[in-house]
């Protein structure tokens, strides 16, 4: 065949991202030729994100900035979330040759050779083992399941993933023995909710059994992400405690506190005091990362008040809020009492300056503290890299001052001698 050059964008979470990596290397193996450069390209591939409104309006802002300097030849296909949110309703965009449902990197390969065809549906496929270029050394990211059964009434996920579709055991285990021969140092779980990971396949939860097989495996880390509060069982604690290779860190977005407002977002009435302490409690030195909505449709005051207390008492290590996005689609897309956008930014502003605080009290007291760090690139004079209570992109960076040649994938040990709200800082040992 001739060769082609091809380009993609990658926009919205690490599970795009993971579909991406296995887009290239499929296409690699096809012989098309991948560059950087969107002018050389012959077929340029926007992986999109269509979750909630901010992220559609990225995604049609590039296709559409693409779309105005393709050249004669050029074809721009459009992937991802947005087209399955969307279908053949997609927005039009004049110069997009092709729409394809994400879910289904292979089909995306075989159809991309097909000019003809503007629309391709992918259904919702079981979730397959694909050779992948890792592009995030020297931690890489596995996607153990595609889908969720939770059904939160703000949240197009099961109409855009579908349902919950894991992956085997023996399957992830293959894969993370392919990338551990690849020299990465750390592996991220993902999945729309790790916590349910084998439900559909046995029942109950399997992420148990999975971490203990991954624990064998020689990863300095490995990290768990996007965890349902409502699926976080004692025995995934229990191992957590017990393999020093698991980051004492877990991701568990908890979205708000108040009975009221759960119970409208369609969200488990649990005692979050209660599984906070329990958590601590069973992972001794662990640090949590949760998520908030604010403005969420009937938020008065006293639902807010009741969640900046909850926050403050519980001082969690890492913290994001969102501003809620109502989401045609969405069961709570027709609810009343919505709060006015400048009630919604007041209160995240109010949110991150609580966290703001805490995160740097909490920083302050690792000041004198040896940790290990590993070692992602360089800023100026400073070494950077992360503590095994910092995932990639979302949370604080450890800026290493040494006189020592250090290169991606090193593990230092590190002194911290100084912090700010978010960042550490220190020298080696």
């Amino acid at each position: 065949m001739k060769y082609k050059k091809l380009s993609l964008i990658t926009l919205g979470c690490p599970k795009n991202l993971v579909d991406s990596e296995t887009i290239l290397a499929l296409l690699g193996e096809e012989n098309y030729i991948l560059t950087d450069s969107h002018k050389e390209a012959d077929i340029i591939i926007v992986n999109t994100c269509g979750f909630i409104k901010a992220a559609e309006k990225e995604s049609i802002e590039i296709i559409k900035k693409l779309c105005n300097g393709k050249r004669k030849g050029q074809k721009i296909v459009v992937y991802g979330c947005l087209v399955n949110r969307y279908g053949k309703e997609s927005p039009s965009i004049k110069g997009v040759d092709m729409l394809v449902e994400g879910g289904n990197p292979a089909l995306l390969v075989d159809v991309i050779k097909d000019a003809n065809k503007k629309f391709v549906s992918a259904g919702c496929p079981e979730v397959e083992t694909y050779p992948r270029i890792i592009s995030t050394y020297p931690y890489a990211y596995i996607k153990i399941s595609d889908g969720c059964d939770n059904f939160c009434s703000y949240c197009l996920i099961p109409k855009i993933r579908g349902r919950l579709r894991s992956r085997s055991i023996k399957d992830i285990v293959r894969e993370a023995k392919d990338i551990e021969n690849m020299g990465i140092r750390e592996i991220i779980l993902v999945a729309q909710d790790t916590g349910n990971y084998g439900r559909d396949i046995a029942g109950k939860c399997l992420l148990d059994k999975l971490l203990l097989e991954l624990s064998q495996l020689n990863f300095f880390w490995l990290r768990i992400m996007y965890m349902h509060p409502a699926h976080l069982t004692e025995r995934v604690l229990e191992v957590m405690a017990e393999k020093h290779n698991i980051c004492k860190y877990l991701d568990i977005p908890l979205q708000h506190i108040h009975p009221d407002i759960l119970k409208k977002m369609n969200r488990p009435l649990i005692d979050y005091n209660t599984l906070v302490d329990r958590i601590r409690k069973t992972v001794p030195d662990i640090k949590l990362r949760t998520t908030f909505i604010v403005g969420f449709p009937g938020e008065k005051e006293t639902h807010f008040k009741i969640l900046t207390d909850f926050i403050r008492e519980k001082e969690f290590d890492r913290l994001g809020v969102f501003r809620y996005s109502k989401e045609e689609g969405t069961p709570a897309f027709n609810l009343e009492d919505p709060v006015d956008e400048e009630t919604k930014e007041e209160r995240e502003k109010i949110v991150m300056e609580i966290q703001r605080r805490i995160s740097r009290k909490k920083l302050k007291k690792m000041v004198g503290k040896k940790l290990d760090v590993l070692v992602e690139g360089k800023d100026g004079d400073y070494f950077t890299g992360r503590t095994e209570f910092d995932a990639p992109e979302i949370d604080g960076t450890v800026y290493i001052k040494t006189k020592k040649i250090l290169k991606p994938g090193d593990i230092c040990k590190v002194q911290i001698i100084s912090a700010d709200d978010y960042d550490l800082y220190g020298k080696d040992y």
